[in-house]
C-alpha cells in the first residue's frame, strides 16, 4: 500500500465520520418527532375512552394545545405542550387532554365567559404552526390542528379547526 492509498483512505474515513456527525442528530431528532406523535395520538385515545360519556356522540376534533406561558416562551423545541380532543357541542366548545409530562388539561369554553379568537401563523417562537385561542377572564389557551408528524399543512386543517369549534361555539 502506498501513500497515495492510505491517504485516500483516510479521506474516506474523515468524509464518512463528518457524514455521521451531520445525519445523527437529524436522525435522533426525528426519533424524537416520531415519538412525540405517538405520544399525542395515545394522549387522544385515552381521552376517548377516559371521558366516553362526555364524548358521547358528539363530534370531536384532535388538537394540540399551548397554555400562555408556553406560547410565549421563546426556549422550547415545540411550540405546544400537550394534546388531546375538542368536543364540539352547541353553545360550548370542551377541551379534554393532557400535557406531555402527564398533568390533564380539562376546559369547557362558553361565550358568556370567554371569547374564541383566530390567530393564523406566529412564526417566531411558535414555529410553522396556525394557532387559534379561546380567552377566559384573564388567560389565553392555544390551539393548533393535529397534523400528525409533520406540521406542514397546518393552517388549512387549524383553520377548519377554528371555523368547526366558532360555528359549535356560537351555537351553531
Amino acid at each position: 500500500m502506498n501513500n497515495d492509498t492510505a491517504q485516500g483512505i483516510l479521506l474516506i474515513v474523515i468524509l464518512l465520520i463528518c457524514l455521521a456527525l451531520i445525519l445523527v442528530p437529524f436522525a435522533l431528532f426525528f426519533g424524537y418527532v416520531v415519538f412525540q406523535s405517538s405520544k399525542r395520538k395515545r394522549i387522544r385515545e385515552r381521552m376517548l375512552t377516559t371521558h366516553r360519556e362526555l364524548v358521547d356522540n358528539r363530534p370531536w376534533l384532535p388538537a394540540r394545545y399551548a397554555s400562555q406561558p408556553r406560547y410565549d416562551s421563546w426556549f422550547k423545541i415545540f411550540p405546544w405542550e400537550g394534546a388531546g380532543i375538542l368536543v364540539l357541542a352547541p353553545g360550548s366548545v370542551l377541551f379534554l387532554g393532557e400535557t406531555n409530562s402527564g398533568a390533564p388539561v380539562n376546559m369547557q369554553f362558553a361565550p358568556a365567559v370567554s371569547a374564541i379568537n383566530w390567530i393564523g401563523k406566529s412564526p417566531f417562537p411558535n414555529g410553522a404552526v396556525s394557532w387559534f385561542s379561546f380567552t377566559i377572564a384573564n388567560r389565553i389557551e392555544y390551539f393548533s390542528s393535529e397534523t400528525g408528524v409533520f406540521v406542514f399543512g397546518s393552517h388549512r386543517s387549524t383553520k377548519e379547526l377554528f371555523d368547526e369549534s366558532n360555528k359549535s361555539f356560537s351555537g351553531g
